[in-house]
């Protein structure tokens, strides 16, 4: 009955369903940053021809001097980063509640790094290189939609503490008389401690 009670209670809590949810979404999002970046990383260890919408701009912010940092081509500097975020979002769909806390300040801080370089190297191609690749575009605008949902996934867990939803339900239930009369219009009776002079509480 008791555990019958607790699935109740998670099936009912929103929150419990949503940062699954959330986690899932910013894997997707991290897994197809991790196709645009091996892309990308290709054409410029391989000298291979991009494809590109907005004409030769792939390939001549491929051939610039910042397209590699510390000797390492930004792309894959990229396919990492977003590794790292893919195995944030699995780690935090751990039973461990401290591995749950470090992997959502862990995916806001990498979304939060990767966003700010992506704006970066926008301003560095649109005033600098003097071009525009479209794959980069589209690499940071995965990286903000991780930023913001990694602010969302934030939010749930927050508030989620042990004053509100579950946890507040459960304290609940903790203090509560199985005689209570929760339910019937009145609030719920506590739990007093039972010396050898306790007596029932009077019923209306």
């Amino acid at each position: 009955m008791k555990n019958g009670t607790k699935a109740t209670a998670r099936a009912a809590e929103p929150r419990y369903l949503l940062r699954p949810i959330l986690l899932a979404t910013i894997a997707l999002l991290a897994i197809g940053g991790m196709a645009v970046s091996s892309y990308l990383a290709y054409g410029n260890i391989g000298d291979e021809s991009l494809f590109c919408e907005l004409g030769h701009g792939c390939d001549t912010v491929q051939a610039s001097e910042y397209s590699a940092v510390l000797g390492v081509p930004v792309a894959v500097w990229g396919a990492l980063l977003y590794l790292a975020i893919l195995a944030a979002a699995v780690a935090g769909l751990s039973r461990s509640s401290r591995l749950r806390e470090l992997s959502s300040f862990a995916l806001f801080g990498m979304g939060l790094a990767g966003t700010l370089y992506s704006g970066y190297l926008a301003w560095v191609e649109l005033y600098r290189i003097e071009a525009v690749c479209m794959w980069c575009t589209i690499s940071a605008v995965l990286l903000t939609g991780i930023l913001f949902i990694s602010v969302a996934n934030l939010a749930v867990r927050a508030g989620s503490g042990p004053t509100t939803g579950r946890g507040r339900r459960r304290q609940e239930a903790d203090w509560a008389t199985p005689g209570d009369n929760r339910g019937h219009g009145g609030p719920a009776l506590r739990a007093a401690p039972r010396g050898r002079n306790w007596r029932p509480p009077p019923r209306d």
